[in-house]
């Protein structure tokens, strides 16, 4: 009957034709169904078996059991080998014979030839691979949400950013950044005084080196922590107030 067990000898038979075939040979009906089924048996007996086998019975059917285990393997080697260069020949546009694969067999040929395929056009073509609907429908939520929570945060920092400020109005927009130093709140290390004019393209950026710590502030929304002996480049007008005030001096590049 068809469905019967494999024997030690079919499995055998079915190895030997398969490493002499060029092509994929034809295997027994439901083989791989078969071929499970005749393991697991041989390993539930070996699980009865002890250890070193007492008996030439216990024996031969341990090595019976890691010998089909063996033979299993390099029969997938070889057939999945098989399986891969008949993709690839069918990805080039060539013609294939697998009238003796199974059917997961042929939509492994399948998906292989087709990925193949897609590397081709997308390497040597330079084609653009477009996404499935759904997958750009959740990047469009996605950035969607991301806009929004961005949006939110702005919004949040232009409200924090108007709490403090004095009367006079007119530096909104220019550089006015008042930070505390240590010794006094009231001191500011970069004033109105000191601020640059609006035109800040194409200043210079100059290195400097900090000798004292520098109490937090904010330019061009940019925040600085700026602590003793941090090495950095800042814009001209910058370090020169920070120069000014004692809390760096210049280096030569």
């Amino acid at each position: 009957m068809p469905d019967d067990d494999l024997t030690y000898e079919e499995v055998i038979d079915v190895w030997e034709r398969e490493k002499e075939a060029k092509l994929p040979c034809t295997l027994p009906n439901n083989f791989y169904e078969r071929l499970r089924r005749y393991i697991q048996d041989l390993e539930k007996k070996v699980e009865d078996i002890e250890v070193p086998p007492k008996n030439k019975r216990a024996r031969r059917i341990q090595k019976q059991y890691e010998r089909v285990q063996k033979i299993a393997e390099l029969f997938f080697k070889e057939r999945q080998k098989k399986i891969v260069l008949a993709a690839y020949h069918k990805s080039m546009g060539k013609t294939v014979s697998a009238e003796n694969l199974v059917e997961e067999e042929l939509e492994l040929l399948e998906e292989i030839s087709t990925l193949l395929k897609e590397l081709k056009n997308q390497v040597f073509l330079g084609e653009y691979k477009r996404k499935p609907k759904k997958e750009e429908s959740k990047e469009r939520e996605s950035g969607e949400e991301k806009v929004e929570e961005r949006g939110v945060l702005s919004e949040q920092e232009r409200e924090g950013s108007t709490q403090g400020q004095t009367d006079d109005e007119e530096g909104i927009g220019s550089f006015e950044t008042e930070v505390e130093d240590e010794e006094s709140e009231g001191e500011k290390v970069v004033s109105e005084e000191s601020a640059p004019s609006p035109d800040l393209d194409g200043q210079d950026e100059i290195l400097i080196h900090i000798i004292e710590d520098v109490p937090s502030f904010v330019d061009m929304n940019i925040t600085y922590n700026l602590q003793k002996e941090d090495v950095l480049t800042l814009r001209e007008d910058l370090a020169e107030v920070l120069i000014e005030r004692g809390k760096a001096r210049k280096l030569k590049l």
